[in-house]
């Protein structure tokens, strides 16, 4: 937007600025100075402030200037010229400044009324620059009106700047279209619900002040929270405007409740604007809450929408459970994933369909959640389907507070782990055994001997097998009938262990056996009947066959020495072995 196109959108509002600034600056000293020379009702700021508060402070200068002028002609037209005029408009303008700057350092200025937390800033705000604007405004108007004394002229300019900032503030913010308060009202059923609280507000007004018997004062109360309730700043706005116009207009007249208080016109109007502004001061935070209410209203009908989106279309299983565990909501996906249908479970306790194994774990856990609700909680455990069969499953859980930070609900969101619970098995798997013998290859085989020695039971005996003259298989019949010999003797081991034993291939034709608690002698027996067996065994070999013949070391496991020490006494075992003629098992010394 170039300088002249900002010049020309300015200009409506800054020379509105300057009419509205003279004709309150009017008002006020027309109708409202009745002693000290000053106002007692000062509305003229209420409206500079909120333009300011809505308005870049690059463009203050031009509305300051525009209220400084329509104040400054407005006293020259009354009063004739005096000198003291000048310093006079820039006092009262710059108490709408102060204003303005301090609600932007602290940041309500966008959002002032809006919200319960903006009033007390507001106010504070208020407070700080009408005192600081009545010291020298009040020593001004000492000067002007020769015979005034200070300190009733200082407490005037407080009472009547300062309500008059707490009653015009907030009317000319909410008659701002850009509040979107007027479009409100606009809507066919908010007009007809704006006319009936428009009557209402007006009939009780008038009922209370058309009369000074009684101190009725209380009646338009009720009326102007009416009003706030059903149509919120813009009602609060217009029920006010409206005990103002007709009380106003009936207390100047000596009609009113008013009337039955002691003191002169002037404490009487001071008293009415300190009335309307308790009404207003009353009414906003009100009017805040309701909004706030109903933007955490309409936040919360979005997250649940969104909520109920993604329970209907995520692939995990979502679930709302009470504090005790009971589920609340849980999604349709349980039906494709745990089986159950989710009107089955609801209703019913999580902890029922976890494995027994699995459950004092879970509920130790959930329970530590509950305890700490700033955590989220994540775990793994089994849960039973609906056709029974238990499946992996991880739970990313979350604690909903109260009011009281008390726990209200848990969410959790449950994953189906059985396939990722199969990947790992598979590369633990493929991790730990032989590609071609599928027995455990050489590391996973020394942790199994390394765990049992460090178990507390007889630790057993460790066994290294060795295919004889293996090299000539290979030679004479091939590679093929090489792998084939490997895998009838993996075979013939595993076939002949226990569960606790284990085998494994530690070299090329190289096997080892853990003997689990068996000592020497047991596994020299064992030993010498799989190399019988072997020797009669017929290996495929091309078109004919082959038998193969091994030979065996065997060292008992002792705590004392290290697994590499074990080893190589094995070994050295072995090695005798095949010294010794081969197809031998031979015992290590020492």
């Amino acid at each position: 937007m170039s300088i002249r196109e900002q010049l020309r959108a300015m200009a409506l509002p800054v020379v509105s600025t300057m009419l509205l600034y003279a004709a309150l600056t009017a008002a006020g000293g027309l109708l409202t100075r009745l002693n000290h020379g000053i106002a007692l009702i000062w509305l003229a700021n209420g409206p500079l402030l909120a333009m300011l508060c809505k308005t870049p402070p690059r463009q203050w200068p031009a509305y300051v200037v525009a209220a400084w002028t329509g104040m400054f002609g407005v006293v020259l037209a009354v009063s004739g010229w005096h000198p003291i005029a000048m310093p006079y408009a820039m006092v009262d303008v710059g108490e709408a400044v102060i204003a303005a700057a301090l609600l932007r350092r602290w940041r309500v200025n966008d959002t002032l009324f809006r919200s319960i937390e903006t009033m007390p800033v507001f106010v504070a705000a208020c407070f700080v620059s009408v005192a600081l604007c009545a010291l020298p405004g009040a020593a001004v108007a000492v000067v002007a009106y020769q015979g005034s004394l200070f300190r009733p002229v200082f407490v005037d300019w407080i009472i009547g700047h300062g309500l008059g900032l707490l009653l015009g503030t907030p009317l000319a913010l909410v008659a701002r279209r850009d509040e979107g308060v007027w479009a409100e009202l606009a809507r066919p059923r908010h007009a007809v619900i704006a006319v009936g609280v428009v009557l209402l507000v007006a009939v009780t007004t008038l009922a209370t002040f058309w009369q000074d018997a009684l101190p009725l004062l209380f009646l338009p109360v009720l009326p102007v929270v009416i009003a706030t309730f059903a149509l919120h700043r813009a009602g609060a706005a217009v029920s006010i405007v409206i005990v103002a116009a007709i009380g106003g207009v009936l207390t100047v007249q000596g009609h009113g409740p008013v009337m039955l208080m002691h003191g002169d016109a002037a404490a009487r109007l001071q008293f009415f604007q300190f009335y309307l502004a308790a009404l207003f001061v009353t009414a906003l935070p009100i009017a805040a809450l309701l909004k706030q209410r109903e933007a955490l209203s309409q936040a919360l009908a979005e997250n649940e929408a969104r909520y109920r989106l993604l329970a209907d279309n995520a692939t995990d299983i979502m679930v709302t459970l009470n504090p005790d565990g009971t589920i609340r909501f849980i999604s349709p996906s349980v039906r494709e994933i745990a089986l159950y249908e989710p009107e089955v479970l609801v209703g019913t306790s999580l902890i029922d369909i976890i494995s027994p194994e699995d459950r004092d774990r879970v509920r130790a856990y959930y329970h530590a959640g509950l305890a700490a609700p700033e955590r989220t909680v994540v775990l793994e455990f089994r849960a039973v389907k609906a056709d029974g069969v238990a499946s992996w499953f991880e739970a990313n859980s979350r604690i909903v507070i109260d009011a009281d930070g008390r726990p209200a609900a848990v969410v959790c969101i449950l994953r189906d782990l059985d396939g990722r619970k199969r990947r790992e098995a598979e590369l633990e798997h493929a991790a730990s055994t032989d590609p071609l013998t599928g027995v455990l290859n050489r590391t996973a085989f020394r942790l199994c001997v390394e765990k049992r020695l460090r178990a507390d039971a007889p630790p057993g005996t460790l066994a290294l097998i060795d295919v004889d003259h293996f090299k000539r298989v290979n030679d004479v019949y091939g590679h093929a009938a090489g792998d084939a010999a490997l895998l009838v003797l993996a075979d013939l081991l595993r076939a002949n262990l226990r569960t606790d034993d284990a085998v494994g291939r530690i070299g090329g034709e190289e096997f080892a056996i853990l003997f689990a608690g068996r000592d020497c002698g047991a596994a020299v027996a064992i030993c010498d009947r799989l190399r019988d067996t072997l020797a009669r065994t017929d290996i495929p070999a091309g078109k004919g066959s082959l038998s193969i013949t091994m030979s065996a070391g065997v060292m008992p496991l002792r705590r004392d020495l290290t697994i590499d020490a074990l080893f190589s006494r094995a070994d050295e075992a072995l090695y005798r072995a095949k010294a010794l003629g081969r197809n031998r098992t031979e015992r290590a010394v020492g």
